[in-house]
């Protein structure tokens, strides 16, 4: 038994995921497309078994790609459970000096009642994994093992793939991270080799906008073909502009713009001072009631208003807006729907099944519903850290410009229940702009499903705020 032992030993001292340094960790990773390495350090509860906390909010991991949440019912026994549990699938990697291995079953599982995002099915399924250091029944229990890990490109360029090791805690990569002067106890953040740039920092954003504000800047738009097109004067313009002079491709899927950092321009009066204009959080279309199987133009002729007529009186286009809608504070007798928010209590307790609902007044019909799930899916890869850049629009001798001021506003830590309760109080609101136009005889739809908070507001939807004064590089 003794000889058998000795082997065990043996072997567990020369594998490589314990004599591993960072330089070793950094080449696996970096060779499998990893730019950016993100790291954890797991203490005795995370394993195959408990799981391994990696956030309190889906969005604390908006940098990686995330998929379409699902509600399943949560089976823990403890006292406070039985709540819900909301699976993310997550397209997850394991890597090896050798090779990358697919762990088809990897998930995040949301529990919005603590709140807590944990990774789970990381082991089952796949052919290589870090089972040795993860299992529950082997060294799943060790302290200061360190997980790392970083999104990678897939074929088509883009991040589709999250890349991962782990390794012993006797590891010198392990040791490094230990000895990191970023080290955050309990957190993911990111790894710093000798002087690289700190990842996540808003300092490397600040510089680059530096290099931007109070010049007045020929609107264009960078497409994420390469494509240049300048001027641009869409009323989009000035976001488009934003991006673009960060080096930032057209922004046609959700996710960060700039690092991890999503960038936000916002129309002010002024560039001295904060105004409280309203700003557009996301634009997801219902999924769910009785516009989800009609056309766009029905919805609209039926619930919106009037709001052109040609010379004979007949009406030849047609708006919904949030005048065409009650609410429980204000109720408009014209407005033919109510608008609800259904299974919310509070922030950290809600029904995964519940929605935000229009619903017909008269028949008690859900009209239009979004579900919390898609609504979530589109939280989870857009807020967590954002800053917001003021900006003014203007001619110049005829020339169109924007500039962007130095008065910028960080929006740090959110979650999905922050969202639910700015909503339920009044700062969050849904606003529409549906219309539906008659040409050549033909009825023609624009639709344009917004929620909209004022920029005052922001301070209840994220956990701080702060208020930055950017100083411009000259």
């Amino acid at each position: 038994m003794d000889s058998v032992d000795n082997t065990q030993n043996m072997t567990r001292a020369v594998a490589w995921y314990d004599t591993i340094d960072i330089q070793g960790v950094s080449d696996i990773l970096r060779r499998a497309g990893v730019e950016t390495i993100w790291v954890k350090r797991l203490v005795p509860n995370n394993n195959s078994k408990q799981q391994i906390y990696l956030g309190s909010d889906p969005s604390d991991l908006g940098f990686l790609p995330l998929g379409v949440p699902v509600y399943t019912e949560a089976k823990s026994q403890k006292k406070r459970a039985g709540a819900p549990v909301i699976q993310i699938p997550v397209p997850w990697y394991w890597a090896a000096p050798h090779g990358v291995f697919e762990a088809p079953f990897a998930k995040m599982c949301f529990y919005p009642q603590y709140p807590e995002v944990r990774f789970s099915g990381f082991l089952r399924g796949c052919k290589e994994s870090p089972k040795v250091l993860l299992s529950e029944t082997q060294r799943g229990h060790e302290l200061n093992r360190c997980m790392f890990f970083g999104t990678a490109p897939n074929v088509d360029g883009q991040k589709e793939r999250v890349i991962s090791l782990v390794v012993g805690a006797k590891s010198p990569a392990a040791e490094y991270v230990l000895k990191s002067t970023n080290f955050e106890e309990g957190r993911v953040f990111p790894l710093i080799i000798d002087d690289a740039q700190t990842v996540g920092e808003f300092s490397s954003l600040e510089r680059a906008l530096q290099k931007i504000i109070l010049r007045k800047i020929l609107p264009w738009r960078l497409k994420n073909d390469g494509e240049v097109v300048r001027p641009y004067t869409a009323p989009n313009a000035p976001g488009l502009t934003l991006e673009a002079e960060l080096g930032v491709g057209e922004n046609a899927i959700p996710g960060p713009d700039f690092d991890i950092w999503e960038v936000k321009a916002v129309k002010q009066n002024s560039l001295r001072k904060r105004n409280n204009h309203k700003i557009t959080l996301f634009t997801p279309q219902p999924d769910m009631g009785w516009v989800t199987s009609v056309k766009q133009v029905d919805f609209v002729l039926k619930y919106g208003h009037v709001s052109k007529k040609d010379s004979t009186g007949k009406p030849v286009e047609y708006y919904f807006t949030s005048t065409d809608i009650s609410t429980d504070s204000i109720v408009k007798e014209n407005a033919k729907l109510a608008l609800k928010l259904e299974g919310f209590t509070d922030s950290k307790h809600f029904d995964p099944n519940g929605y935000i609902a229009l619903i017909d007044k008269e028949t008690k019909e859900l009209v239009a519903g979004w579900s919390y799930l898609k609504l979530l899916n589109h939280w989870q890869r857009k807020h967590n850290r954002a800053v917001y850049v003021p900006y003014q629009r203007g001619k110049e001798n005829e020339v169109p410009f924007v500039e962007f001021g130095g008065l910028v506003t960080l929006g740090l830590s959110t979650s999905f229940g922050l969202f639910l309760q700015s909503f339920n109080d009044g700062s969050t609101v849904y606003d529409p702009g549906d219309k539906a136009s008659l040409v050549d005889g033909q009825w023609k739809p624009h639709s344009r499903s917004q929620f909209r908070i004022g920029f005052l507001d922001l301070k209840s939807i994220y956990i701080d705020v702060e208020e930055r004064e950017i100083h411009r590089l000259d």
